[in-house]
């Protein structure tokens, strides 16, 4: 009885160090899945007017812009997003009043350089790409990427900027990290913008 117990005893204890690799190994595999969902999107509504996709890492806010109309972030990974949004006709009604409209430029450029003015006041802008014109589902839009020093701040931030024309609105796309966080976020950055479309 004694052998036959110390028999049982023997193959349990060289079945333990196998159970625990194999779940390790489950473990792992479902940490890895995890990851990958986590690097994920999903698609927001807002207003019932426009749709944009947001990496799930990134979690709605209220305390990036009282005036965005879409507000997500993400603390852990220093990643931020706004949506702006106006209507073109009073865009260009008050910038005409201000003689600050450039008839030479799109509706979509006067809204990009009004929009500049607005943020250099606050950043002292180190580097501009150029503007890049394009379409995003089938609406003009222009994109840049701008590294600035912002006031009260150690490190520089990285911005990228997509400006969208509407039927009826103007809208600007602000994503934004530190600088040394640019690479790791560009792809995403840019992904969010080109999700960008209208509700019909």
């Amino acid at each position: 009885m004694y052998l036959k117990n110390k028999g049982f005893y023997m193959r349990n204890r060289l079945l333990v160090p196998i159970i625990v690799l194999v779940l390790s190994l489950v473990s792992c595999k479902d940490s890895k899945n995890q990851k990958e969902d986590s690097d994920g999107f999903h698609t927001i509504s807002v207003n019932n007017e426009y749709r944009i996709d947001v990496p799930l890492f990134m979690t709605g806010t209220t305390g990036l812009n009282e005036e965005a109309s879409l507000q997500f972030q993400s603390l852990r990974k220093e990643a931020y997003l706004i949506v702006m949004d106006e209507q073109k006709s009073r865009f260009e009604e008050v910038f005409r009043d201000l003689e600050q409209y450039d008839d030479s430029l799109s509706v979509i450029q006067n809204y990009r350089d009004a929009r500049l003015q607005i943020l250099s006041r606050t950043t002292q802008i180190t580097h501009k790409s150029p503007f890049t014109s394009r379409l995003i589902h089938g609406l003009d839009a222009e994109s840049l990427e701008l590294d600035a020093k912002v006031n009260g701040m150690d490190q520089e931030i990285s911005y990228f900027l997509t400006f969208v024309e509407g039927h009826e609105n103007v809208y600007m796309i602000m994503a934004w990290t530190l600088k040394d966080k640019k690479m790791e976020h560009k792809k995403t950055f840019k992904t969010i913008a080109e999700s960008f479309q209208l509700i019909d």
